[in-house]
Formats: C-alpha cells, structure tokens, sequence
C-alpha cells in the first residue's frame, strides 16, 4: 500500500491538532488521581466506625464517585487520541521509508 502525499499531510495535521490536547489530558489525568485520593482520604478521616467502614464510606462517597467517572473519561479521550497520534506518526514514518526506498531505486 503506497501512502499519497495527501494521506502524509492529513497525519500531520492530526499530530499538529491533538499534540497540545494530549498534553492537557495527561495533566489533567495526573491531577485528578491526586484530587481522588484527597477527596477520599477526606471522607475517610469525616467517617466514623472501624477502618474497613470508614474506607468503605470513602470510596462510595458521591464526590469521590464523581471524580472516579470524570478520571474515566479524561483516561478514555486520552487514550483515544493517543491511538490516532500514533497511527499518524506511524503513517508519516511509512511515507518516510517509501521515500528513502523510492530514492534508492527499490520501489
């Protein structure tokens, strides 16, 4: 399969568009593991009853639940556009290889 030109400029575009986006999700990733283990530690030590209770009151808090599905989503778009980012580079390191071996005669 010989990759256009055209194919090279839209996997550019790709890794241009998602590039500073990636690196949002990643910080925004990284805080929110922080801001669970706060909010649970918080709810635990608000918690009464022996420590297998009060954890179990920590983790099934409401806003600790809220930020366990809003890590999810920032972990499910993170990956998402990590995929594509590197599909793209994949594509333009192809089209760099065909490139080379069209300039050496082999294709």
């Amino acid at each position: 399969m010989r990759i256009t030109d055209a194919k090279v400029e839209e996997a550019i575009g790709v890794i241009a568009k998602n590039a500073d986006l990636i690196g949002q999700l990643r910080g925004q990733k990284a805080y929110l593991e922080h801001r669970i283990k706060i909010e649970r530690g918080q709810r635990f030590l608000d918690a009464s009853g022996t420590v297998a209770e009060r954890d179990a009151i920590a983790w099934t808090d409401s806003a600790v639940h809220a930020f366990c599905e809003e890590y999810r989503d920032c972990v499910t778009e993170l990956e998402t556009l990590a995929t594509k980012f590197k599909a793209a580079e994949l594509t333009t390191e192809v089209w760099r290889t065909q490139q080379a071996n069209s300039r050496r005669g082999h294709v």
